[in-house]
């Protein structure tokens, strides 16, 4: 799955594909309001962090305090999908070594720089995604959905990464939340078969979780 995202960036990184995005973007779309929206995720990487696992830690909390499993879930399941897709997100950023906008063009030249993929866009899309695959309203999942891509435009309209950055900084986030969700699904659905000797040969036993 990873290789599908990489692959897709690739293609918008290594073609002019990226720069017709940049440039329509910020002669055309960006505007005062935009500029407004975007200040909210305006923070270097390392304080959206500080930022977040402050949160995390305050509704788990919270989550103790008022027996409220739901925010438990939600602050445990993000900073999982935190710690599982940080170093992918961490060594594609480096590995493909894509300059920013201001710097040079989007086109990969390894290990030459380290913005191949958006830090906010995958930080900040975590919660998001995180509450998307929680809630059981499609609407509700529609909202977060939309609102997980909104760090990641910000650094579109800040001219501080390409699409195709901010678009894998994403996909890692998705990525992430989904192996955790596959992972804490209750066992529900899963098969278990257990082998045990009997006196004249071995008893498998079959066990199927509903």
């Amino acid at each position: 799955m990873i290789g599908i995202g990489v692959a897709g960036a690739a293609v918008f990184a290594n073609t002019n594909m990226d720069m017709y995005i940049r440039n329509k973007y910020q002669d055309d779309l960006r505007s005062h309001g935009t500029d407004e929206v975007a200040k909210i995720f305006n923070l270097s990487d390392a304080a959206l962090v500080l930022v977040t696992v402050p949160v995390y830690v305050g509704t788990y909390g919270a989550g103790l305090y008022l027996h409220n499993s739901t925010m438990e879930d939600w602050a445990r399941k993000s900073v999982r999908a935190t710690v599982v897709g940080g170093p992918a997100l961490l060594f594609l950023a480096t590995a493909t070594g894509a300059d920013r906008p201001t710097e040079g063009d989007s086109h990969w030249k390894p290990f030459q720089n380290i913005h191949g993929a958006s830090g906010h866009a995958f930080i900040g899309g975590i919660p998001f995604i995180t509450a998307a695959k929680m809630s059981e309203n499609p609407y509700q999942k529609a909202i977060f959905y939309g609102l997980s891509t909104l760090p990641g435009l910000s650094r579109i309209n800040d001219d501080e990464h390409y699409f195709s950055q901010a678009a894998l900084g994403w996909y890692l986030a998705y990525l992430s939340c989904a192996v955790v969700e596959k992972g804490t699904d209750r066992r529900e659905g899963r098969v278990h078969v257990q082998l045990a000797p009997v006196p004249k040969g071995i008893a498998i036993t079959v066990q199927k979780r509903y």
